[in-house]
């Protein structure tokens, strides 16, 4: 957080978020609607973590410059412009391959370790680890939505309503341990439409860094699709920085899309 808060001035920064910070928002309802509000999501999108043995992703996208020079580490724009990422539901692996201006960057992230190479040379920079880490878990949750949510998160209650995208949506709160990454724990909120139970905005912590500590961002999904199987997936999503600073971090697409040796997109 030290090197956020330091560069702040120098950029003119300021966060005027309106939106609630995850953990904090006032409960409207106990664990069991909270359930039942990410399971009608879980099977309306096909229960991606839960039916697919082994998804295979690809993503091309862009970070903006204040992002850039906000979280070096954590966005890493020289390797990761465009990417493709296997996972493995059962073992809870995440193999990714990003490219980008400085070449090709590999991340291997297990439940329990991350290895990380530069253009086939691995790192052992504390710093870089912890980002790939949660990174990786991160994306995890962006694919796979509350089909992964209803599996990793605990102390779960009803929020809301509010509107994301024109959609009246419900809002679902809980924690995850561990968190995202390295971190003990993080703290979430899934905004998840009232009428078409698809995940519309996931707000979290970001707790797995010592320069992100205490901060949140959200990622609202777009474009959703639906596969020849049935399944429904986001084709567009967009990150926004809303703690200790209001930006605009990422914005990127999902380019293709196969599950167990299927081609979806």
């Amino acid at each position: 957080m030290k090197e956020i808060l330091a560069i702040l001035p120098l950029l003119g920064l300021v966060s005027c978020s309106s939106l609630m910070v995850p953990g904090e928002a006032p409960a409207v309802g106990g664990g069991e609607s909270a359930r039942a509000v990410l399971e009608a999501s879980a099977d309306a999108t096909g229960d991606p973590w839960k039916t697919y043995r082994k998804v295979t992703v690809g993503y091309d996208g862009e970070w903006t410059g204040v992002v850039k020079r906000l979280q070096p580490d954590l966005v890493d724009a020289a390797f990761r412009k465009s990417s493709t990422e296997v996972y493995d539901t059962r073992r809870e692996t995440v193999d990714q391959l990003h490219t980008g201006p400085g070449g090709r960057k590999s991340v291997e992230r297990t439940r329990s370790d991350v290895v990380v190479a530069y253009n086939g040379e691995r790192i052992g920079k504390e710093s870089r680890r912890d980002a790939s880490a949660l990174v990786a878990d991160a994306y995890t949750a962006f694919l796979f939505g509350p089909s992964w949510l209803l599996r990793k998160g605990e102390s779960l209650e009803r929020v809301g309503p509010q509107t994301v995208e024109g959609e009246i949506c419900d809002g679902v709160q809980g924690k995850l341990r561990p968190g995202f990454g390295f971190s003990e724990e993080d703290r979430f909120i899934a905004w998840i439409g009232r009428e078409s139970r698809l995940l519309r905005r996931l707000q979290f912590t970001i707790d797995g860094l010592a320069s992100t500590r205490g901060a949140d961002v959200d990622v609202t999904f777009l474009d959703h699709w639906k596969a020849s199987d049935g399944s429904v997936w986001p084709g567009r999503f967009v990150e926004w920085v809303h703690r200790p600073v209001h930006v605009k971090a990422h914005d990127w697409r999902l380019e293709s899309l196969e599950v167990d040796g299927r081609t979806l997109r």
